[in-house]
């Protein structure tokens, strides 16, 4: 590629470190307020002016980055970092003033995408102030979000799908039923019902509305012992590797003890749940920065799994 005369802009640098940050030129679409060509057109016009692609593209899959990508995303953080301590005392000491963030979040996604994040948060987002709040049910959400009570929410939910502002949709989620080996054989060879079986599932919190105990119901598995809810999946995990109940467990989780035979899966299959994320309008514009750090998060750890 034949490098261009001319210089390159902030407006590029930035589009750029959220492409490559999100893994989506959709998605740095959606954060930057542009249309995606838009996002597509500063990325060329950058990697003309470097002289080299940044980011291998290919039809029906995620762009990734190049070597040379990979290092111009740390030099191009580098610079905009410079030029936002470059635009004087007046708007630096407003950048010292805390910003209180409420965010609104599942229970699995606290504890398997938060918690990780929480150090590089507090290092890259230092004024941050994050104020962790359950979640709501559906009905509460665009109330709390015209009202600021949140400022950013991150669910697994079922269908239907929400209609919130700045929603994103991060992946599907599939989820499976599960029992201990033993109790797996003996419900395929028939000598144990399912409606026998004691159902421990996890509290995905109000928005959920039981959407998971409703799956049983479209599948014809009607349990005679009433459905029993927990907050922690792992402690649900571990009850049904001792073959004291079944449960519906989220693939990403349950992955190691599948291949390790300690769980097993059985009966139908079932309709994936789905990760969403969405950002008031009245949020803070250090909003956008933990959005970023959270999809950035999420989407690492999906690959990797």
């Amino acid at each position: 590629m034949r490098k261009r005369a001319g210089d390159f802009t902030l407006r590029q640098l930035d589009t750029f470190v959220s492409a490559a940050r999100s893994g989506s030129f959709a998605l740095a679409a959606d954060q930057l307020g542009i249309s995606q060509p838009a996002v597509s057109d500063h990325i060329t016009s950058l990697e003309r002016h470097l002289g080299h692609k940044l980011f291998d593209r290919r039809r029906g899959t995620r762009p990734t980055l190049t070597r040379e990508g990979i290092d111009m995303l740390h030099r191009a953080e580098a610079m905009l970092s410079t030029s936002q301590a470059m635009r004087g005392e007046e708007r630096s000491r407003r950048s010292e003033e805390k910003v209180r963030i409420r965010l609104s979040i599942g229970n699995r996604s606290r504890d398997a995408y938060l918690k990780p994040l929480l150090a590089r948060i507090y290092t890259e987002l230092p004024h941050v102030e994050l104020e962790l709040l359950p979640a709501l049910s559906a009905a509460q959400i665009a109330e709390a979000f015209e009202k600021r009570e949140i400022d950013l929410l991150l669910y697994t939910v079922g269908r239907p799908q929400l209609r919130l502002p700045n929603i994103h949709l991060l992946g599907n989620v599939p989820i499976h039923l599960v029992a201990a080996p033993e109790t797996a054989k003996l419900l395929e060879a028939g000598t144990l019902s399912t409606e026998d079986l004691q159902f421990i599932l996890p509290d995905f919190g109000p928005i959920t509305e039981q959407w998971l105990e409703r799956q049983l119901a479209i599948h014809n598995i009607r349990p005679r012992r009433p459905v029993r809810y927990l907050e922690f999946a792992d402690v649900i995990q571990g009850i049904v590797e001792e073959g004291l109940g079944v449960s519906i467990l989220p693939q990403e989780q349950i992955a190691p003890a599948l291949a390790e035979g300690r769980l097993a899966c059985f009966g139908p299959e079932l309709e994936p749940m789905r990760r969403i994320i969405a950002r008031s309008p009245l949020a803070p514009r250090a909003t956008e920065a933990l959005e970023r750090l959270l999809i950035a998060e999420i989407t690492n750890r999906t690959r990797t799994t």
